[in-house]
């Protein structure tokens, strides 16, 4: 690569982190003209082509719209990102020179998806003020600042509690935090209580990741990965971290078993989504029985009912 070249991807990551991926795509296509066969500026054109309409629109939307509209976009973006890793070899880029510029991106893209939250203003309603927090608090988190997006997810969780998506992204910011204790609880917490909810594209640090490409890696995908990770979290120790019940949540995991078990029964239902939420239900009634110091009678009782379901689940588990 030569020395211009070099100058003008300088100059573009400024530009980008600032927001401007409009200039920073004129400025690399001028340097492109003396340099063709360069896979750094070519890559970074690219990724200016695909922010810039995005960029361009803001002022047209909501602070709330613009910035789920950013957000969302990251996510499509990854795509693009993780497509150029997958053909490194295959060209001159180096890997060092594609993360630089995604990292010019994430900076510019979440620090104006914050500047978007930052500037709602709260409102009656909890949810939707927990949201926000939320979101402010992914920022964060992909911006570096652990420590402020544990701030916000936490006052997210204290503004309307108990929801699924909060608690897998402070359990996320723990592990990145090195609070892997923490961070196991809350995750074996979060995908119990409702796994659909929980957005994989926001989780970054490594427990959860490495998890879900080895439940992947079983053929899991969508909302049967979803269901299956609190299953495969304990059965590869991952969620090994456990918390007594109180009575009160004893008795309604005993009638969600029972209601799913009559689910399971209906053929239309959907049992691939059932099956493993029905499992993960069971596993959580037998760590209860053991930290209660249950006859050992129950305990069997339920997993019988789990070698039934799921035989060669059963095996991997009693191996």
């Amino acid at each position: 690569m030569g020395i211009q070249s070099d100058s003008a991807l300088e100059e573009a990551y400024v530009l980008i982190e600032g927001g401007n991926p409009s200039q920073a795509k004129v400025l690399l296509e001028d340097a492109l003209t003396a340099d063709l066969d360069n896979d750094n500026l070519v890559f970074a054109i690219h990724c200016c082509s695909f922010w810039t309409d995005t960029f361009a629109s803001l002022d047209s939307y909501t602070p709330y719209e613009g910035g789920e509209l950013l957000v969302n976009q990251w996510k499509k973006f990854t795509v693009l990102v993780k497509r150029e890793e997958e053909n490194l070899e295959k060209r001159s880029m180096e890997k060092g020179s594609l993360e630089n510029i995604v990292y010019a991106f994430r900076k510019g893209v979440y620090s104006r998806a914050l500047a978007k939250f930052s500037a709602i203003a709260q409102e009656k309603d909890p949810a939707f003020n927990s949201e926000v927090l939320r979101k402010a608090g992914l920022c964060h988190k992909r911006l570096g600042s652990y420590e402020k997006a544990l701030s916000f997810l936490n006052k997210a969780n204290a503004v309307y509690p108990s929801q699924a998506a909060v608690l897998a992204e402070l359990a996320d910011c723990y592990d990145l935090c090195g609070e892997t204790k923490f961070a196991k609880v809350m995750f074996r917490e979060a995908f119990f209580l409702d796994a659909q909810k929980i957005e994989l594209a926001n989780l970054d640090s490594p427990i959860i990741t490495l998890l879900v490409e080895k439940v992947a890696g079983e053929g899991y995908s969508g909302a049967e990965l979803l269901e299956w990770i609190p299953v495969y979290g304990a059965l590869l120790d991952v969620f090994n971290i456990k918390r007594p019940l109180r009575a009160q949540e004893v008795g309604r995991l005993k009638q969600d078993i029972y209601a799913r078990e009559n689910e399971l029964k209906n053929p239309a239902n959907n049992e691939a989504l059932i099956k493993p939420r029905l499992i993960s239900m069971y596993l959580r009634l037998i760590d209860y029985y053991i930290m209660t110091k249950e006859s050992v009678k129950r305990i069997k009782e339920i997993t019988l009912k789990i070698k039934l379901l799921d035989s060669k689940l059963y095996k991997r588990f009693v191996e």
